[in-house]
């Protein structure tokens, strides 16, 4: 097979595609939210360590190489998993109440 040159976007549809899940499942998987997944497929906007997590939920490896080698790229296991943001009570709160406004003022969501 020759090679193939495809975006990450495209790389994860193919496996999510094969393994048969959703980005929703995926997002769980690797504690993000659906929207986050959502807005990262269509920006194709990835860190390294939120790769690794997904090629771990996957079931695949992130591998670099070059004309002798392979790299694996990981994380230690302490490093994964972790929030994407360290929010303090008051943010979370803070974030939630911002995002309540928006849905209301976009959807005409009445306030409870």
């Amino acid at each position: 097979m020759g090679e193939m040159y495809m975006s990450v976007v495209t790389v994860l549809e193919t496996i999510i595609k094969e393994k048969h899940i959703s980005k929703g499942e995926l997002a769980e998987r690797i504690g993000i939210t659906k929207q986050n997944m959502s807005n990262k497929i269509k920006r194709d906007n990835f860190s390294a360590l939120e790769l690794v997590e997904i090629a771990d939920a996957l079931g695949v490896q992130l591998i670099l190489k070059d004309g002798k080698n392979e790299y694996r790229i990981d994380y230690p296991a302490d490093q994964k998993g972790k929030p994407k943001r360290n929010m303090t009570t008051k943010e979370k709160e803070e974030a939630v109440a911002k995002a309540k406004a928006t849905r209301e003022k976009h959807m005409g969501e009445k306030p409870e």
